[in-house]
């Protein structure tokens, strides 16, 4: 991850950069103090293509993915392209060929980026020791689990003394879905977001009047930095809260037409991206029986930022205000 330590004297180095930096990252994609490469991978030499990776790499974080080659999200050559330079990367750093085809595959499981990009750098380092062994669930699932740990189809007894659980959780709509609020039909959320979620900016839903969301469905969140995106929005509520409040308006909430052209916006986003062919918690396709879509928007920062201000100047339009 390259991280560093920060002693009092570098943190303040840095706070005299904030104002420039709080700036800047309202112009990036996600959010963050760098953005993603525009230029086309097919305007640049291989040779200027692995130079930037190796200098991305080196920088750590989320910098290959998030401060990469912008149309790695919608080609999945320049995607899988990538893909072989940090496989030939990582291999390297695994004995084992065996276990290293089972980590680091040639063929990739899915488009590079389409899933979160880890933030590690001992782990691959970690199955050369005595101590660790793999086991591919795909070949070999868990049975079931017993006093003494975990019992695998082949009859196998794993003894652990702690066993994480690491089995998903269902983001974007849960939040919403698990708690009893009714709409004015009488409806929750989870009735409502059956067929899928139906919001206007990711910022609410019809038939809930006077709930906004922040960092929610159907906005930037999770390809958004959190914190920047929290801020912005939460900026956009305390606007319209104080323009309600100007007005003697006491109820706001988004209508269906607003939703529906939000949905097709995100949707023709969504369709052009490589997103869509990744089973990910980003689709929704970790939760049984929900509907397999896109929850994040994909269009950028800055997009979804115009978006939210062209409805603010135009009086809060795709919302019904009373």
């Amino acid at each position: 991850m390259k991280s560093r330590k920060l002693d009092k004297a570098a943190n303040d180095e840095l706070r005299k950069s904030y104002p420039e930096l709080f700036e800047y990252r309202k112009t990036t994609f996600a959010g963050l103090d760098y953005d993603v490469i525009y230029t086309p991978t097919s305007e640049i030499s291989d040779e200027e293509f692995y130079a930037k990776c190796d200098e991305l790499l080196e920088m750590g974080g989320l910098q290959v993915w998030l401060g990469g080659y912008a149309d790695m999200f919608f080609n999945r050559e320049v995607g899988d392209k990538i893909y072989a330079y940090w496989r030939e990367r990582t291999l390297p750093r695994i004995k084992d060929p065996k276990l290293a085809e089972k980590l680091v595959p040639e063929i990739p499981p899915y488009p590079f980026g389409t899933k979160r990009c880890p933030l590690e750098y001992t782990y691959y380092d970690t199955f050369n020791q005595d101590n660790v062994d793999l086991v591919d669930v795909n070949e070999n699932p868990i049975e079931r689990f017993t006093q003494n740990g975990i019992v695998t189809v082949d009859g196998t007894l794993h003894e652990f003394d702690v066993i994480v659980l690491a089995t998903g959780f269902d983001s974007f709509t849960g939040g919403l879905t698990d708690i009893d609020i009714r709409s004015t039909k009488g409806e929750t959320y989870a009735e409502v977001f059956k067929n899928g979620a139906r919001t206007f900016l990711g910022r609410a839903t019809a038939g809930f009047p006077n709930i906004m969301y922040v960092y929610g469905p159907q906005s930037p969140s999770a390809f958004c930095n959190g914190p920047t995106c929290a801020e912005l929005e939460g900026d956009w509520v305390v606007e319209a809260i104080t323009y309600m409040r100007d007005k003697d308006l006491t109820r706001i909430e988004a209508t269906p037409d607003a939703e529906n052209e939000w949905h097709e916006h995100l949707e023709g986003l969504a369709n052009s991206t490589t997103f869509i062919l990744a089973n990910s918690w980003y689709m929704n396709a970790n939760v049984p029986g929900k509907k397999k879509e896109l929850l994040a928007y994909p269009g950028g920062l800055t997009m979804y930022l115009d978006k939210c201000r062209e409805s603010a100047e135009n009086n809060y339009a795709g919302f019904a205000l009373v």
